[in-house]
C-alpha cells in the first residue's frame, strides 16, 4: 500500500491528511475542502452509491476512503479497478464530476474494542452477537473526523433490501442507529440506494454486470447472522437494545474521547459494559 494514501485515524482529528496527487488535483480545480464528500469504497453497492450521489444530489466532487477491518482479504487491486469503474460512470453522468484518488484507512485497536474484546458478555448482555453491527458503525466512526474538515458528507451503499433477502446490518433500526451516530457530529450519512431491492437496478447504475459480492474483499465472518438455510436470524428488540444501550453510544463516545486525545478504546467501550 502506497503510505501517501494511508490516512491515520488519530491524526484526522486535527489535521488533513492527503495523498500529494489529490492536494495537487484539489488546487489545480479549485476545489474547496466544503465541497467534498467522501464516499465509502468497497464493491459494488458503494460504487452505486457513489455514482447515484453524483446524479440525484449537489454533489460533483467525491474522496473515496476504503475501510480495513482486519477481517477482510482479497486482492487490493480490486478497489483500484472499480475506482476506474466507478470514475467511468461518474463522468457518463456528469462530465464535471470529480472522483478523487483511492484512500485506506484502519484501526484495528479500534474494530477490536467495539466487536471483539467483549464478545462473551455482549451475548450474556443481549442474548446474541453479530460483528456485523458494531463493524460498520466503525466504518463510520473511522470518517467522521475527516468529513468535518470537508462537506461533511458520507455516502454509503447500506440497502434495505437485496431482492428478497435482507442484511442484519442493514435494516431500518441498524441504519437509523448509524445516521444518529453520524448526526452527532454534524455528519449527513447519505443513503442513495437505501430503497433499491432489485439487483439488476444496482448493475444499471453501474452500467456493467457486476453480481453482488464480487469484485470486493471477502470476510471471514461472512454468514455469521445465517441458520444452515441461509436464513437470517434477526430478533428486532434484542438488536435494538443493543444498538441503544452499546453501539450508539459508545461509537458517539469513541470519537467525543478521540478529539480530546484519548483513544484508550477499550476503557471507553467499557463503560457500556459493566
Amino acid at each position: 500500500m502506497d503510505i501517501d494514501n494511508f490516512i491515520d485515524f488519530k491524526k484526522s482529528f486535527n489535521s488533513l491528511e492527503l495523498s500529494n496527487e489529490t492536494i495537487k488535483i484539489i488546487e489545480e480545480h479549485n476545489i474547496k475542502f466544503s465541497e467534498i464528500a467522501i464516499g465509502e469504497f468497497s464493491g459494488r453497492d458503494s460504487a452505486a452509491a457513489i455514482i447515484k450521489a453524483i446524479e440525484n444530489y449537489n454533489i460533483d466532487v467525491v474522496l473515496p476512503i476504503v475501510g480495513f477491518t482486519g477481517t477482510d482479504y482479497g486482492d487490493i487491486n480490486i478497489f483500484y479497478k472499480n475506482w476506474e469503474t466507478t470514475y467511468k460512470r461518474m463522468r457518463e453522468i456528469n462530465k464535471d464530476s470529480i472522483l478523487l484518488p483511492l484512500h485506506f484507512m484502519f484501526e484495528p485497536e479500534l474494530w477490536h474494542a467495539l466487536n471483539g474484546r467483549w464478545i462473551a458478555l455482549l451475548i450474556k448482555k443481549y442474548g446474541f452477537y453479530t460483528p456485523c453491527i458494531g463493524c460498520h458503525s466503525y466504518l463510520r466512526i473511522l470518517r467522521i473526523p475527516l468529513a468535518r474538515q470537508l462537506g461533511n458528507k458520507i455516502i454509503c451503499g447500506e440497502r434495505l433490501f437485496h431482492d428478497n433477502d435482507f442484511k442484519i446490518d442493514q435494516t431500518e433500526e441498524v441504519l437509523t442507529a448509524y445516521k444518529k451516530i453520524c448526526e452527532e457530529f454534524n455528519i449527513n450519512l447519505l443513503m442513495p440506494i437505501v430503497n433499491i431491492k432489485e439487483g439488476k437496478k444496482i448493475k444499471e447504475i453501474v452500467g456493467e454486470d457486476w453480481e453482488q459480492g464480487k469484485k470486493q474483499f471477502s470476510c471471514v465472518f461472512s454468514k455469521n447472522y445465517r441458520d444452515v438455510d441461509g436464513k437470517v436470524i434477526y430478533e428486532k428488540d434484542k438488536v435494538v437494545k443493543f444498538l441503544n444501550e452499546y453501539i450508539i453510544p459508545s461509537s458517539i463516545d469513541i470519537v467525543k474521547e478521540g478529539y480530546k486525545g484519548n483513544f484508550n478504546y477499550i476503557e471507553i467501550t467499557k463503560n457500556y459494559i459493566i
